[in-house]
């Protein structure tokens, strides 16, 4: 069966870590008949020949596809477009219609070092934080200013939540078999109605332990400071539809191992979430 990847390069920073993924994935998948790659316009690139960051054409064309792997955009350029460059991404998710968000935080024995936290601690770090992408997309369901008063709404619906964590839920089965649930140590409704649901469904998983723990605003950039390295993994998103959007991190371009560090995670992360080949990953040195 055939696997279709769209290419989203961004601007020229990101290709080089785009190609570096490429070239293991291609390396992976020996047969040529199970992958295609097609390279969209998007991004800068777009701009220059079509004066949009993000044309009807590609977003036309994005149906067609199995996966999307998106480059990170570093720089903004001048057009008429009613969209930047930066805000050609969250427009993009929102086509999509993304559901889910996910990323893989690791760290390696020869990176315990880099963390502010002791080695016994952060050493054999393995998790993935899989997420409602509704605040990545943006979307609130009310959004007001007034004088000196504002207020962000965010509403969560049943089945919603149940997909969050039932992707949570699948990810473990096939990894350590532990589930933590969090949310903001403020919103005590919203908490109740994800550790109700994490209950529930935690019965059709009898083997994955559930532990609700409630903090205080927990971020994703807070994966960094535990390991104390750039992101260096994609951010993996779903629709309904099971297509796949990877987005990769902004990288410091002047660090070229670095560069070839994320290009490497993001094959891994393809080839694992989408074809499913672990066999081959440490024979082609990933």
């Amino acid at each position: 069966m055939m696997y279709k990847l769209a290419i989203l390069k961004g601007d020229k920073e990101s290709s080089s870590v785009i190609d570096r993924a490429l070239g293991i994935i291609k390396s992976s998948v020996n047969d040529s008949t199970a992958f295609e790659v097609t390279e969209l316009p998007f991004g800068v690139n777009a701009v220059l020949s079509f004066n949009e960051p993000l044309p009807n054409q590609t977003l036309r064309e994005l149906k067609n596809y199995d996966g999307i792997l998106v480059g990170a955009l570093n720089q903004e350029v001048g057009t008429d477009s009613l969209l930047s460059v930066q805000e050609s991404l969250v427009a993009l998710r929102k086509y999509l219609n993304i559901t889910l968000a996910c990323k893989a935080v690791q760290i390696s024995d020869n990176n315990v070092d880099a963390s502010p936290l002791k080695n016994q601690i952060v050493r054999d770090t393995d998790f993935i934080i899989v997420q409602s992408a509704k605040r990545a997309n943006d979307q609130v369901d009310g959004n007001i200013s007034v004088d000196d008063f504002a207020q962000d709404t965010i509403t969560y619906e049943q089945c919603e939540v149940e997909q969050v964590i039932t992707a949570g839920f699948e990810r473990a089965m096939n990894r350590k078999r532990a589930v933590t649930i969090v949310t903001p140590f403020d919103s005590f409704y919203t908490s109740k109605i994800w550790a109700l649901t994490a209950e529930k469904i935690a019965k059709i998983y009898p083997d994955v332990v559930v532990a609700p723990k409630w903090v205080d605003q927990i971020l994703n950039e807070e994966s960094q400071k535990i390991t104390g390295l750039p992101e260096t993994v994609p951010v993996s998103m779903k629709n309904n539809s099971g297509q796949m959007l990877y987005q990769l991190p902004q990288i410091n371009v002047d660090d070229k191992n670095l560069m070839m560090t994320a290009g490497e995670g993001t094959a891994k992360l393809i080839l694992k979430e989408c074809f499913k080949h672990y066999d081959n990953l440490q024979k082609i040195g990933v």
